[in-house]
């Protein structure tokens, strides 16, 4: 652990007293505003020239369809599953939705309803872009997208394996206005997972380590130069396996020894920091990841 690491440490502890155990509930220490007060002071003192506060993109949301299947560790508490069962619905069935055609949907004053200044449109949240089930309707999304060519689309995947299967005839290199996010779980997903896309032709690639479940060494691939941005946030809900802060700041050094922006988007409901592990609810997740203060923008003056 670094100097600064070490001080905070001893802050915090000061601050909360020593913490508990996963499932014991008096081991769950509430968040306060005050914990990532001190986390910033830290990074503070340990900031580059080039670190900087970046602002997530919120965006708007395209659901073309739902439904998916688990196929990887990251999958295993999956919120769409959680939700649907919830309403007694299986998150296992496909189904199109009746956003389909939201790209090209207007209002009353005959003005597209997604708008570029509104930020990225982010695709398939419910389900996966390049799922199988949805191989007959995918060719209609990218006829939306290329006519659309005014929004930025973000499809976020675990399914880069088939993409070379499921892209248009004109794709080329890559639309300009699409972003393909390789989720990248765990050591394993990333080495398989990522020497694939690396490899294909997309125009803007992006590594997103959510839900992020161990530490991720990515400095082979960040080398290359062809990785534009990366993510990292923790798993939600209550069976959710803990995400450990000192994770992402390794993914955040990589980041920043190669300046690839980086930006930690949420804590997840169990967020550990030098042994305590802290219960976060599910609508303050990004908001306390925010108050971090660590995102970094690529070292861009």
């Amino acid at each position: 652990m670094s100097l600064a690491g070490r001080q905070l440490s001893h802050r915090v502890a000061a601050e909360y007293g020593t913490g508990g155990r996963l499932g014991s509930q008096s081991a769950h220490v509430p968040m306060r505003n005050v914990f990532w007060k001190n986390i910033r002071n830290n990074m503070n003192m340990q900031k580059t020239d080039n670190s900087k506060k970046q602002k997530s993109d919120s965006g708007s949301i395209w659901n073309p369809w739902h439904g998916c299947h688990k196929i990887s560790p990251g999958c295993q508490n999956c919120y769409v599953y959680r939700r649907d069962e919830s309403i007694g619905k299986d998150a296992s069935i496909v189904t199109k939705t009746g956003d389909f055609y939201l790209p090209l949907k207007k209002n009353r004053q005959k003005e597209y309803k997604l708008q570029p200044q509104n930020g990225s449109v982010f695709t398939c949240m419910t389900s996966d872009f390049f799922l199988e089930e949805a191989d007959e309707w995918r060719p209609e999304c990218w006829r939306m997208i290329r006519e659309r060519s005014d929004l930025r689309f973000a499809i976020i995947t675990k399914r880069i394996h088939r993409f070379m299967e499921c892209i248009p005839d004109d794709w080329g290199e890559g639309y300009p206005n699409v972003s393909v996010y390789c989720t990248v779980e765990n050591q394993q997903m990333a080495d398989y997972r990522l020497p694939i896309y690396l490899e294909l032709p997309i125009r803007h690639k992006h590594i997103c380590h959510e839900p992020m479940l161990g530490p991720i060494n990515i400095e082979p691939y960040l080398a290359t130069g062809k990785i534009e941005y990366v993510l990292c946030g923790g798993e939600s809900g209550e069976q959710a396996r803990p995400c450990h802060y000192q994770w992402i700041l390794d993914t955040r050094d990589q980041c920043i020894k190669y300046h690839v922006p980086f930006h930690f988007k949420q804590t997840g409901t169990f967020f550990v920091m030098n042994g305590k592990t802290y219960h976060i609810k599910r609508w303050l997740q990004q908001s306390q990841a925010a108050k971090a203060g660590i995102d970094y923008d690529g070292g861009k003056e």
